[in-house]
């Protein structure tokens, strides 16, 4: 059974439409993307796992990545690492998961919450 996050609120330091805003997706004309996550293993709790953005300040090739077009290189996930250390300096505190499966769970539990919030918000996205 996954362990629940609260995802009842986005952390304060993880803005509601991304660290990119709003990213229209190539693929699907009308649709937009604020979050990308990648799951990695957590830089501060050895043994356990985190979501972290890729689509963050100084990444390379976002349309793709949010058209679905690639899997992302190894150059953007060492760049969503590297932000996550940052953030993580700043003093976020990152998601913290048990294993793979439950981290993948959860960031499906916060794209649903925050689709919800979006499209209420603003009347575009899922509801």
């Amino acid at each position: 059974m996954p362990e629940q996050q609260d995802v009842r609120s986005p952390h304060p330091s993880f803005p509601l439409l991304g660290f990119l805003g709003m990213q229209q997706n190539a693929a699907s004309p009308g649709a937009y993307s604020t979050e990308l996550n990648v799951t990695i293993p957590h830089p501060t709790e050895p043994g356990r796992w985190t979501n972290v953005p890729l689509l963050v300040p100084g990444q390379q090739g976002t349309e793709a990545l949010t058209a679905g077009q690639d899997m992302p290189t190894r150059e953007q996930y060492q760049r969503a690492n590297d932000f996550a250390k940052w953030l993580v300096k700043q003093g976020t505190t990152l998601p913290s998961f048990e294993n793979p499966d439950d981290a993948v769970a959860g960031a499906l539990r916060r794209h649903d919450h925050l689709a919800k919030l979006i499209h209420h918000a603003f009347g575009v996205g899922g509801k």
